[in-house]
């Protein structure tokens, strides 16, 4: 690690962002969790029932960085990456349980530029991730391929996971090699 940001930064995505998540959903978003979410048939269906959800950065009441129930981001129609990427799992879950959606993250410096997307196994094979409302399929043959595609000439790229988007569970964590 170069710096306490990014020993930071390390610990935020192994741990507490999903503690704070975890916490924040219970107290603060119960009430949310009756919001009928839309039912899509295809993956395109699913783009654009995402194209209905605004982009906005979370802000302090989120600690800059919490992700929400799926319900809370469609009943309020806006949220960040991580809002995007929930509700495209569940949605994709909900279609087609095979296309095993992920919540893949990278951390950058500046942090302003880390990412959330939500990576599945498309029904023609490889790896596709849906960057807020864009479907984005290509020749992505693991987490990392997709990891590549989100970082910038001038970013850095600190550490990067895959978690399962229901129970946050890690399926992957990664730091980067200096």
């Amino acid at each position: 690690m170069s710096s306490v940001l990014d020993w930071f930064l390390v610990w935020w995505l192994r741990s507490g962002r999903y503690g704070w998540s975890k916490l924040r959903r219970k107290v603060l978003e119960r009430r949310y969790l009756s919001t009928t979410l839309p039912t899509a048939s295809s993956l395109e269906e699913i783009e654009t029932c995402l194209k209905d959800v605004k982009w906005t950065m979370d802000g302090p009441l989120h600690l800059f960085d919490c992700i929400s129930y799926p319900q809370t981001t469609w009943a309020k129609k806006k949220d960040d990456c991580d809002g995007f990427s929930v509700l495209a799992a569940e949605l994709l879950n909900r279609w087609n349980s095979n296309c095993n959606p992920v919540l893949v993250t990278a951390l950058v410096r500046p942090v302003r530029y880390s990412h959330t997307v939500c990576a599945l196994t498309s029904p023609q094979g490889p790896l596709c991730y849906f960057d807020n409302d864009n479907l984005h399929c290509g020749n992505y043959k693991k987490h990392e391929d997709i990891v590549k595609t989100l970082i910038k000439e001038h970013q850095k790229l600190v550490c990067w996971d895959v978690r399962n988007p229901f129970t946050f569970d890690m399926v992957e964590f990664n730091t980067s090699k200096h």
